[in-house]
């Protein structure tokens, strides 16, 4: 697992400004082609290569890149388990019911369900509601969600995961089939084959963490950041 985190003086001197909101985002990588054969074609929409994660003051919005076009396979199903401090989590099922579990930070609370066929749409469920729906793009309450080419954008309240304020979140990405039943084809959180079978199960054991910092923290990398540059030149 590889993480990348950029941040230009230029927008760092924004940041100082108080004229820019977004964060720029850190870069998760996972292998490429690390599908079992069989399952499903390496290379292909269900192989995971990134995740990019950056906030605004109110949202957090998750980049997913895949090796190959999401409409060439329709089916197919592409998910986000998240843990955030407190909050009633398990470390045994999701949102989906899918044979997928999440051991990392006590377990997972929160979960991102999509889908690319039918016009494509997306879900966020709460296990503090049973696993019941916060919002979905179809009653107009997800926030953002689009795809096209390699990439499937999600955009979500942080007031809705509970992270308005400063701290760090876990999460994996995982993309699915499309039966009910199937398990994580592949997951961002490791390099090798996730599953065996379609049926798996999955459990993520090592999940990347994100943090928010604390707004006088972000002051003070920005100020570094325009120094250092300064003393370059």
């Amino acid at each position: 697992m590889n993480t990348r985190f950029s941040l230009t003086a230029a927008s760092a001197a924004l940041m100082v400004a108080g004229t820019l909101n977004a964060v720029p985002g850190v870069v998760y990588n996972d292998a490429a082609n690390d599908i079992t054969p069989g399952i499903a074609t390496a290379g292909g929409t269900l192989d995971l290569l990134s995740m990019e994660v950056s906030h605004t003051a109110t949202d957090i919005v998750f980049s997913l890149t895949v090796n190959g076009s999401v409409n060439s396979v329709d089916w197919g199903k592409f998910m986000i388990g998240i843990s955030t401090p407190g909050g009633d989590k398990t470390t045994t099922g999701n949102g989906w019911g899918r044979p997928i579990n999440f051991a990392s930070n006590g377990g997972m609370n929160f979960w991102i369900g999509s889908w690319v066929d039918n016009g494509g749409g997306a879900e966020l469920r709460s296990n503090a509601l049973n696993w019941g729906l916060i919002g979905a793009t179809y009653d107009g309450n997800f926030g953002g969600f689009s795809f096209s080419g390699n990439n499937i954008t999600y955009t979500i309240s942080r007031a809705a995961i509970g992270m308005s304020g400063d701290g760090t979140f876990f999460f994996d990405a995982y993309s699915s089939g499309d039966g009910s039943g199937d398990s994580a084809v592949d997951a961002l959180s490791v390099n090798t084959p996730s599953i065996s079978t379609w049926v798996g199960p999955f459990t993520t054991t090592n999940a990347f963490s994100y943090t928010i910092p604390a707004p006088g923290a972000i002051a003070l990398v920005a100020l570094a950041a325009v120094a250092a540059r300064r003393r370059k030149a």
